[in-house]
């Protein structure tokens, strides 16, 4: 049997998990056949250690995670008047009587779904493009496909804004200089789900690459012999068949568009288009905070993520898409004409549409005395080796990403362990909980982090352990589910050989386990670090006057209309992010993790 049909032949659908946890069911599988056959050394003996562990990381999953949540549920009741405080609807009956909240709900469920709708069209199409076909350059491309993820939303959206804004745009100021008038207007609920639908393309691309690459050809090569042709066979048998990975990558993107706050802020506020993370913002900037009235908007953004959720399992339920059983197989590919080199050609099309314009633009700005001026100089550039509060966010920013994508990836290392090389009773409750605020938003998780420490004694406000706080608990799912892709890929039976030979659970650990995962844990920081440098609807709740961070600072000049400093700042953000990222993948390289499909064919 190979190794793609073992990973997949008993989980071909997605039975109903949310869409961040479909890539790793396969995981999921193979580590309960695997306990079936071998039972690990570490599931016998020494449980009392094992609860003390669980013990105490559950504890803190409940200081992070927990009590967050539960403080957006107290705050929402919470009324403060006159009377002092007590509970009530109030906060409840403002939000439900005035209407620019509904219209705030409304143009965040139009944008997500609009988002989720371009970003499933892009990346399926990209994903059967590079994965079914023979396209030229194949691998290179997929893997440059997957750049616009590491573009911070803040930025793409200041590039297209640099394009296609009315006036300033350089797309509609060349259409201007030939005579004709402007056609572009990216202040519009159209150019808004453009930019996040293209930047967020990447991920359905890789969910649904991974679901083709495991998809039995055959079934396409019945459709042909039955004289279908291959745009019927794509949209009759592939398509169906990877169904419940467009469904996931489709729930991804929504969850991720309804939480966003930079693009939708940077080009939808010029004409007041204010979705839910912006209205929480604006009140947030009233004196008093409106604290009660925030609680409310954040529970509307976790209810979208969460119905959005139950449609994707009730959309699945009872409905069965197995392809591929214990007979194996072997991929091939469908063998295109010339028009292999016109879906080159629109990969690099994209590509250019979301990376290299957009990097050309923001270098372009980032030289101008002002947006399109036609005057050039470096003072941008000046500014930024010289101004002290440049070097003071951007320190504060990395010290931030760095603290809180260690403490998260040593979290998400020991709950991935404890649930996958235990048999400690509640060990899954530990995975349930990390995973439990990815569908949370970040700005609506901010919320519940700042009722949370702002009641209690400890003095963490106004110090970067609060928005380190906020980060491990709103992220560290991600470190638990990278993780727990690679541990399941690695045999209990090697960590019974070090027992054997005379090995503590430590010393096995360290000495043998991290090793073989070791790229998993580093590609897993890196992705949380990449988040963290970039995440600005959270600390906007969470910043403090002394505790900036660099994206603050980004977001502080362009609500100054100072546009081509942040485009200097942008580059920077960029260009530091990019250093730490190749930094750490050149001192964690090593073999490629199990996970990556690419090493398991």
């Amino acid at each position: 049997m190979s190794p793609s049909c073992s990973r997949s032949e008993t989980r071909s659908s997605n039975g109903g998990w949310p869409a961040w946890t479909y890539l790793d069911d396969f995981g999921k599988e193979a580590v309960e056949i695997h306990s079936a056959v071998t039972v690990s050394w570490m599931k016998k003996s020494g449980n009392r250690g094992f609860y003390t562990l669980l013990a105490l990381i559950l504890a803190v999953l409940t200081v992070l995670i927990v009590l967050p949540l539960g403080s957006i549920a107290l705050d929402s009741v919470l009324v403060v008047d006159a009377a002092g405080r007590h509970a009530g609807w109030q906060n409840f009956v403002v939000v439900a009587s005035q209407f620019k909240y509904w219209a705030s709900f409304g143009n965040t469920l139009v944008l997500a779904v609009g988002a989720a709708t371009l970003a499933v069209a892009i990346g399926v199409a990209l994903a059967w493009v590079l994965v079914r076909t023979n396209t030229p350059l194949a691998a290179l491309l997929e893997k440059l496909a997957i750049l616009p993820i590491f573009i911070p939303p803040f930025v793409g959206a200041f590039a297209w804004l640099l394009l296609a804004a009315p006036r300033i745009g350089v797309a509609n100021f060349i259409v201007r200089y030939i005579g004709l008038p402007e056609p572009f207007d990216i202040y519009t609920r159209l150019g808004i789900v453009w930019v996040m639908g293209i930047y967020m393309a990447p991920y359905v691309l890789m969910i649904v690459a991974s679901a083709l690459r495991s998809m039995d050809p055959s079934l396409e090569e019945v459709g042909q012999v039955a004289g279908l042709s291959r745009w019927k066979v794509a949209t009759t048998i592939t398509l169906p068949v990877v169904a419940p990975a467009m469904l996931s990558g489709a729930v991804l993107v929504f969850v991720i568009a309804i939480g966003l706050f930079g693009t939708p802020v940077l080009l939808g506020w010029p004409k007041q288009i204010v979705p839910l993370t912006a209205r929480i913002y604006v009140e947030s900037q009233t004196v008093p905070p409106a604290y009660g009235v925030m609680a409310v908007l954040a529970l509307w953004l976790m209810a979208l993520s969460v119905a959005v959720v139950f449609l994707q399992q009730f959309l699945l339920k009872g409905r069965h898409f197995i392809t591929v059983t214990g007979k194996g197989f072997r991929p091939r590919l469908i063998r295109l004409g010339r028009s292999r080199f016109v879906l080159a050609g629109s990969v690099f099309v994209y590509l250019a549409l979301t990376v290299l314009v957009p990097i050309v633009v923001i270098v372009v700005a980032a030289l101008s005395t002002y947006s399109w001026s036609g005057r050039y100089t470096s003072e941008n550039f000046t500014f930024l080796w010289e101004s002290m509060d440049v070097w003071q966010t951007l320190k504060n920013s990395l010290v931030i990403a760095i603290i809180a994508a260690s403490f998260a990836s040593l979290l998400g290392l020991a709950i991935s362990w404890i649930v996958h090389r235990t048999n400690v009773r509640g060990r899954h409750l530990l995975e349930y909980l990390a995973l439990l605020p990815l569908s949370v938003p970040s700005i609506a998780f901010g919320i519940g982090v700042a009722a949370l420490w702002l009641h209690l004694p400890w003095t963490v406000y106004d110090t970067i352990w609060l928005i380190v706080f906020g980060f491990i608990g709103r992220f560290s799912g991600y470190a638990v589910r990278t993780i727990s892709g690679s541990l399941v890929q690695v045999h209990p039976e090697l960590e019974e050989s070090a027992r054997v030979s005379g090995y503590g659970p430590v010393q096995a650990l360290c000495r043998i386990t991290l090793p073989l995962i070791r790229p998993s844990i580093v590609s897993g920081w890196v992705l949380l670090y990449s988040i963290f440098m970039t995440e600005l609807s959270m600390v906007l709740i969470l910043y403090s006057a002394n505790i900036r961070t660099f994206s603050i600072l980004t977001f502080d000049f362009w609500y100054a209309g100072l546009f081509s400093r942040v485009a200097s700042l942008a580059l920077l953000q960029l260009a530091v992010g990019m250093a730490v990222m190749l930094l750490v993948g050149r001192i964690g390289g090593g073999r490629k993790p199990a996970s990556d499909p690419q090493a398991l064919a």
